[in-house]
């Protein structure tokens, strides 16, 4: 099964997903480095939720120090380096799936084998069958792309 080089799967508790969601929580902080044409995250709420129901567009990894403190959960703490997470990433847009995908039903249709520990690819299947833009976007926080990102962001929709 192809897999896109673009979008992955990561898992999330609910409580931050929920912070996420309501715009309470503007990056999402990681103790590793994603690869660098990682663009979206497709997020799998843990228990008790266990289902991929948002869809992050997030910034490229950021460091201490590079996040704005305007408020959101974490920033402050993040910038001050006393977060044991080492990267953050702004969520630049999200989407809320029409039709969340049950844990169950993404193993059955093959897009996961069980819930991502640190994160996995997502089939292009996947992404054929569920595009963004057919789903609710909540937020959209989209700076203006230089003409790298916009090169870039191009390739990445020529891959899939």
């Amino acid at each position: 099964m192809a897999k896109s080089s673009s979008d992955i799967f990561m898992s999330i508790k609910p409580e931050h997903m929920g912070n996420i969601a309501s715009g309470a929580k503007n990056h999402e902080y990681r103790g590793y480095l994603l690869p660098q044409k990682v663009h979206r995250i497709w997020f799998y709420t843990t228990l008790p939720v266990k289902q991929i129901a948002y869809v992050a567009r997030i910034s490229p990894g950021k460091i201490p120090g590079e996040v704005p403190e305007d408020g959101g959960i974490g920033n402050t703490e993040f910038n001050a380096g006393t977060k044991k997470s080492k990267y953050g990433y702004e969520i630049i847009k999200l989407w809320m799936l029409k039709h969340p995908i049950s844990l169950e039903k993404a193993i059955l249709e093959g897009f996961l084998k069980g819930a991502p520990q640190k994160y996995c690819w997502v089939p292009v299947s996947l992404l054929r069958r569920y595009p963004l833009d057919k789903h609710v976007q909540l937020i959209s926080n989209t700076p203006e792309l230089s003409a790298e990102e916009k090169k870039k962001d191009h390739e990445n929709k020529l891959e899939n």
